[in-house]
């Protein structure tokens, strides 16, 4: 017996064993607590999930309704969570909605100290309707929209179309004042349309006076002018404002010509060479060249059918060069004096016949007749008559309302053609939500006016170099790139440098527009390349608020993601 006694080789084990209860006990409770944070994290998203689709649903019932509708919501989005719901109550202040909800989630290792369960309390509140909400849907309406995606049904259009769709659908749910949400369409492409109604607005440049409404043609000369003689009306398409005003909400003024909103005015372009048809949009006949090529004799308005005295008023033709062309036309005697006593030609340096000036030519009473060509054949995705509106298809901007029918109308009203140009589409979608002209829906900056743009591009920037051709690229917004408006663009460029610069006004544009509190989301389509990525991220007002949907399927997903995240400013200001 005394030996069983002095026995110890038990002990060790024994000893072990009553160590390792609390060891397995702390263990157990960090694992225990680490799925109590896990449920009240679950918890608490499901809870605000159901408070705000409660909100949306209306606040009219009493407590009683509100929390039985707002415990179905709960439990859905709780999903498998294992979460014990005790109790969940929804209240209602004013327009002040409370959630509270405590349950508990069971633990797995600390039942061995006789706790069985961990509780969880959370609680959420929502202030409806005082946050307003302006949103501007930027959408890319370029011709590669037309694409049907491999292996999908629809073309990205049509897609966008009906994600816009459902999204204004659900907004339209919520808003339960006419005035609280309010929707602008902001179509881009190549430029953007401000409508033909605004031709006589007092932002557009309706005298000739901005410095870039002669690019291309002459100082005085007024464009719209042009479309009347040429027989054409002006689509509502505009030139991208000089910067820094490119991107930028700058108030037009009068007083600073450079703030006005200039016309778009395609030149028309070099005549057929040969067989090959090297440039889209020609619709009149070249006038006879005034022997210095480029910029100079493409803008020669003589092929519009003005008098050839116009040719002094050609920024960049010297004026023995023009009095040459008009000795050449018999219009100028070699001393230069005119040949004809009802000339009026002014060539500077003291070298006119007859009294006045050159601006008799600018009269279009003294304008000839010309014939005009309107057959179009070069871009495959380009759907428009030629003249001085060419790549004017996109539908016009719809300034901000809570008319959400005729929002939906103009959703389904968009056609695609046309380059990508998102600096111009962000800016405008900018100032359409913005409180000052050009539209002035927009409510003054406060902060119960939440202003929203949602930004959707499939493509990247694009202006086409054309080395070697007048104009050295493609016409768009910004002219031609040797019209030198393309901030960034030097006098030695090559393809990737205006590509470069296109981008940057973009984020320029995006910058200005998240200074002014805009919210910015934006959304890449079918597109996977890292330039696009980098641009629209940046742009964005967050790194969350950027969407990449690389199926078009999917694109009503994160238009219903935006049109939730939207709910939650609208309705916890």
């Amino acid at each position: 017996m005394i030996g069983f006694l002095k026995d110890k080789r038990g002990n060790v084990a024994m000893i072990l064993a009553m160590c390792l209860l609390p060891i397995v006990i702390i263990m157990g409770g960090a694992v225990d607590l680490s799925r109590q944070r896990g449920g009240e994290t679950r918890a608490q998203d499901a809870l605000d999930a159901a408070l705000l689709a409660v909100a949306r649903g209306g606040i009219d019932r009493n407590d009683s309704e509100l929390t039985k509708d707002g415990r179905q919501w709960f439990e859905t989005h709780l999903g498998s969570t294992p979460f014990v719901i005790q109790n969940f109550r929804i209240s209602k202040n004013g327009e002040t909605l409370r959630a509270d909800v405590t349950g508990s989630v069971e633990s797995v290792f600390l039942g061995i100290i006789g706790i069985s369960d961990l509780k969880v309390v959370r609680s959420a509140e929502v202030q409806t309707g005082l946050t307003k909400i302006e949103l501007a849907l930027v959408l890319d309406t370029t011709g590669s929209m037309r694409q049907t995606p491999s292996g999908q049904s629809k073309t990205k259009l049509a897609s966008m179309q009906d994600a816009a769709l459902k999204m204004v659908d659900v907004l339209d749910a919520l808003s339960k004042d006419d005035s609280m949400i309010e929707i602008g369409i902001v179509p881009f492409a190549t430029y953007v349309n401000v409508g033909p109604e605004n031709a006589n607005a007092n932002w557009m440049d309706t005298n000739a006076e901005s410095p870039i409404h002669a690019d291309n043609l002459v100082t005085g000369l007024n464009r719209f002018d042009l479309y009347k003689h040429l027989g054409y009306d002006w689509k509502g398409c505009v030139a991208t404002r000089p910067a820094p005003h490119d991107v930028r909400d700058t108030k037009p003024r009068k007083s600073r010509p450079e703030t006005l909103f200039v016309p778009l005015f395609h030149p028309d372009e070099p005549d057929k060479d040969g067989w090959y048809e090297d440039y889209p949009n020609n619709y009149v006949e070249d006038a006879k060249s005034l022997g210095v090529g480029g910029l100079i004799d493409l803008g020669n308005p003589v092929k519009y059918g003005l008098p050839w005295e116009v040719i002094t008023l050609i920024d960049g033709l010297a004026p023995d060069a023009a009095k040459k062309v008009l000795i050449d036309l018999g219009l100028l005697n070699a001393d230069g004096t005119c040949t004809d006593s009802t000339l009026d030609i002014n060539l500077g340096g003291g070298q006119e016949c007859n009294e006045g000036s050159a601006g008799s030519a600018l009269n279009p009473d003294n304008w000839s007749p010309v014939s005009i060509n309107k057959d179009y054949d070069y871009y495959s995705d380009v759907d428009t008559e030629i003249g001085p509106g060419f790549s004017c298809e996109m539908s016009p901007i719809m300034p901000l309302t809570s008319k959400y029918q005729q929002v939906k109308t103009a959703i389904r009203g968009l056609n695609a053609s046309g380059s990508t140009n998102i600096s111009e589409g962000m800016a405008w979608g900018h100032r359409v939500v913005s409180p000052g002209a050009p539209f002035k829906q927009g409510d003054r900056y406060s902060s119960s006016v939440q202003k929203v743009v949602v930004l959707l591009s499939d493509g990247n920037n694009m202006i086409k170099e054309r080395d070697g051709h007048p104009g050295g690229s493609d016409f768009s917004s910004y002219g031609y790139i040797e019209n030198g408006r393309l901030e960034g663009v030097s006098g030695w460029y090559d393809q990737g440098e205006i590509l470069d610069a296109m981008d940057d006004r973009t984020l320029k544009a995006c910058a200005a527009a998240k200074k002014n509190g805009i919210r910015i989301f934006t959304i890449r389509l079918a597109l996977e390349d890292d330039r696009s990525e980098e641009l629209l991220t940046a742009c964005a007002s967050e790194p969350e608020d950027f969407i990449d949907v690389q199926n078009s399927d999917e694109l009503e997903a994160a238009f219903k993601d935006i049109a939730d995240r939207i709910s939650t400013l609208y309705l916890s200001h």
